[in-house]
């Protein structure tokens, strides 16, 4: 059966580049679905789903849209209803990657509805903007962005040659297509895959979460690491609430910090939530919450000049978190590992909690970290653990104790409900 390639255009400014970028695909033997989210002057053909299915899906009607007489509002409507078509067409099996074109106003329509899709389908987005700041445009999704170089206004030797590799590219994508269940963004076969750990780490806990993830692996569970600079964060939780994940480590959680404190890895309000929503096992150790990450070390905020610091790279540095925030962090994480819905447990080191934060290091300050502790274990329920270790967060011991905290939750959820073994 052929593959469905999703293809979210406007046929009304990009109708011609769009049907030459189908006719490439299609030469492939794959077959296309044509969205069309236009809002300005006519179609110049029709699309299966047209821009009025888009607009009535989006929670209005084309002639509403067009009222508007404002680009931004009357996009929000169309890529709320672009969402909804890919949605629905995902869930029916009729989507098997998703592809679209455009300038800033078609990379916010295309990619909208790209990161609606689940991980794992394949998403490409051919763009003015991708050798831009493309955050906003990829979140936290798995969506490739490839640079159009020449503004897509017109077929000629540079745009067709664009498109026609674009096209090789999704291709390829969906036909390669996931060889394993698990591959594919699906829900696991409980009975028979491997649980799924999901781990938070940055460079400063690379020796915990190394030898964690080999620790984990050994007991016969799988896991997934997640960058906590802020997107990782996000993904991770998202991971989680999509039901992606069976448990957390989450031993990198500075994350927390730098929403409070206003630092450049800012992964949201919810970060270290999900878990808890979920039901899931969490083990949570403070790894990294000894400083706030910063930005270009020659913008430090003024508040933060007399800090003791660590310049990263030209454009990151960090500075040293005091006994007040660290009290703060310990407050809120508390608060948050308190709504949790299944099993949780902390696990602090006693000497340090980031490679900067050790004896020797930029950051070692013994007096600022013993904030931490007592304020998060006054304000935690009871009936959460809590374990001290006498090591650093780098350190073996620590690694062994937070995989044997984790999966002792695991089996007891194990034998509970959630795993077949």
């Amino acid at each position: 059966m052929p593959k469905t390639v999703v293809l979210v255009a406007t046929l009304d400014t990009k109708g011609a580049e769009a049907r030459y970028f189908k006719e490439q695909i299609e030469k492939h033997g794959v077959h296309t679905l044509v969205v069309d989210g236009g809002i300005l002057g006519q179609p110049q053909w029709e699309a299966q789903v047209s821009r009025e299915e888009v607009a009535r899906l989006g929670g209005s009607t084309l002639s509403q849209v067009q009222a508007l007489h404002h680009e931004g509002k009357a996009m929000e409507v169309m890529i709320k209803g672009a969402a909804r078509v890919v949605q629905q067409l995902h869930r029916a099996g009729d989507l098997d990657g998703i592809i679209s074109l455009g300038g800033s106003m078609g990379t916010s329509l295309g990619t909208g509805a790209m990161r609606a899709l689940p991980f794992g389908v394949p998403k490409l987005m051919v763009s003015t903007m991708a050798s831009r700041d493309t955050r906003p445009y990829v979140g936290t999704k798995d969506i490739a962005m490839l640079y159009s170089v020449a503004d897509i206004a017109g077929l000629n030797r540079m745009t067709r040659r664009v498109l026609a590799n674009a096209a090789g590219a999704i291709v390829g994508m969906v036909q390669a297509g996931p060889q394993q269940a698990e591959d594919s963004g699906k829900p696991f076969d409980r009975a028979q895959d491997k649980p799924l750990i999901a781990i938070s780490n940055l460079g400063t806990t690379e020796g915990c979460a190394r030898r964690a993830r080999s620790l984990l692996e050994e007991r016969g569970y799988e896991t997934i690491v997640f960058h906590t600079v802020g997107a990782g964060g996000r993904a991770l939780e998202e991971c989680v609430q999509e039901g992606l994940v069976d448990g957390v480590l989450d031993i990198s959680i500075h994350e927390v910090v730098d929403v409070l404190f206003d630092g450049d890895y800012d992964a949201g309000q919810d970060r270290l939530e999900a878990a808890g929503r979920m039901g899931i096992p969490q083990v949570v150790a403070p790894g990294s919450i000894d400083f706030i990450a910063c930005g270009d070390p020659a913008k430090l905020p003024d508040r933060y000049k007399d800090r003791k610091m660590h310049v990263h790279n030209p454009a990151i540095c960090c500075v040293r978190a005091n006994a007040e925030e660290l009290r703060a962090t310990g407050r809120v994480v508390a608060e948050k590992l308190n709504q949790a819905q299944g099993p949780v447990a902390v696990v602090i080191p006693r000497l340090g909690f980031s490679s900067f934060d050790q004896e020797g290091g930029v950051f070692w300050e013994p007096e600022a970290d013993a904030a931490f502790a007592p304020i998060l274990k006054a304000s935690l329920k009871t009936e959460i653990e809590v374990i001290e270790v006498e090591a650093h967060i780098n350190d073996p011991p620590f690694a062994e104790t937070v995989v044997e905290v984790l999966d002792r939750l695991m089996q007891s959820s194990i034998q509970g409900e959630r795993w077949i073994t």
